[in-house]
C-alpha cells in the first residue's frame, strides 16, 4: 500500500503525495488567488515575447543577455504558474475529480487550439521569409523562435488554465 502511495507518474512529472498535497492546501496563499495568476500569465507573455523580439537585435551581447534573462524568467514561471494551478494541469486523470478532470480537459482543449494557431503563423512568417529578396531572419537568429516555441508549447496549459480558473472561495 505504502508504495502506490509514493508513486510517482512519470510522464506527467509529479507524485501523487504532491498533488494531493496541493489539491488540499489550504493554505491562503497569494499564488491561489485568480488576479495574482492572470498577473503572472502576463508576465510569462512577456517573457515569451521578449524571446522573440531578441532575435531582431543586432546586438550579438545584448541579443544574447536577452534571451537568457527571458528564457530563466519563463523557466521560473512556468513552476510558479504550475504551483498556482494546484498541479491540475499535470495530474492524471485518476488523481482528479469529476469538475477538475473536466475543467483540465477544456485547458488541453484550448491550449491546443491556441498552440495550432500559434505554429501556422510561425510557418507562414517562415513562408513570408523565405520568399523575400532579403531574409527577415538568419541562421543565428532562429535560435530565440526555436526557445520560445517550445516554451510555448510547455507553458500553455498552464497559462491557459491559470487564466480560466475560477476564483476560490477565500478571494
Amino acid at each position: 500500500m505504502s508504495g502506490s502511495r509514493k508513486k510517482f507518474f512519470w510522464t506527467h512529472g509529479v507524485s501523487r503525495d504532491e498533488v494531493n498535497r496541493a489539491l488540499a492546501d489550504q493554505n491562503d496563499s497569494m499564488l491561489y488567488r485568480q488576479n495574482v495568476r492572470r498577473s503572472l500569465v502576463a508576465f510569462a507573455g512577456v517573457a515569451i515575447t521578449a524571446l522573440v523580439v531578441s532575435a531582431f537585435l543586432s546586438d550579438g551581447k545584448i541579443q544574447s543577455y536577452i534571451e537568457g534573462i527571458a528564457l530563466a524568467v519563463s523557466i521560473v514561471l512556468y513552476f510558479i504558474i504550475r504551483k498556482s494551478c494546484r498541479l491540475i494541469a499535470e495530474a492524471p486523470a485518476e488523481l482528479l475529480d469529476e469538475r477538475l478532470l473536466e475543467i483540465r480537459n477544456q485547458t488541453y482543449y484550448i491550449a491546443y487550439q491556441i498552440l495550432v494557431v500559434a505554429v501556422g503563423l510561425t510557418i507562414g512568417f517562415v513562408w513570408v521569409g523565405d520568399r523575400a529578396e532579403e531574409p527577415i531572419l538568419h541562421g543565428s537568429q532562429l535560435t530565440p523562435f526555436v526557445i520560445a516555441f517550445f516554451m510555448i508549447g510547455v507553458l500553455l496549459p498552464n497559462l491557459v488554465l491559470a487564466w480560466r480558473l475560477p476564483p476560490e472561495s477565500r478571494e
